[in-house]
């Protein structure tokens, strides 16, 4: 059976993919009525902003205090944080919606 159907895929004739036929995106189309960073990616959908930050730090290894480690070894400081935030706004027949959310990790 899958002698077969290898046999069979190697009779057919292959194609080749064009990259002309493929779909093109639109870009997204920005909404200066809402602020800075607001567009809107589909025609007649929301006006969205996505936005965040990222925090890394890192420090040289310092001596440990006595009693701060089991191994008494130098410690360096690592550390982050990061947030992402998406405010989606949009006009409804009872007036302005509006959709927010943000999350975050570290400090």
């Amino acid at each position: 059976m899958i002698l077969a159907a290898a046999a069979l895929a190697a009779a057919l004739p292959a194609h080749a993919l064009d990259v002309r036929d493929l779909p093109i995106a639109k870009a997204p189309e920005a909404c200066p009525h809402e602020g800075p960073g607001f567009v809107r990616f589909s025609r007649g959908g929301p006006c969205t902003r996505i936005s965040g930050r990222v925090r890394a730090e890192a420090g040289t290894p310092v001596p440990a205090r006595p009693g701060a480690g089991l191994d008494g070894a130098a410690r360096g400081v690592v550390g982050g944080s990061g947030r992402v935030a998406i405010d989606a706004r949009t006009e409804t027949g009872y007036g302005p919606a509006r959709a927010y959310i943000r999350l975050g990790t570290g400090h």
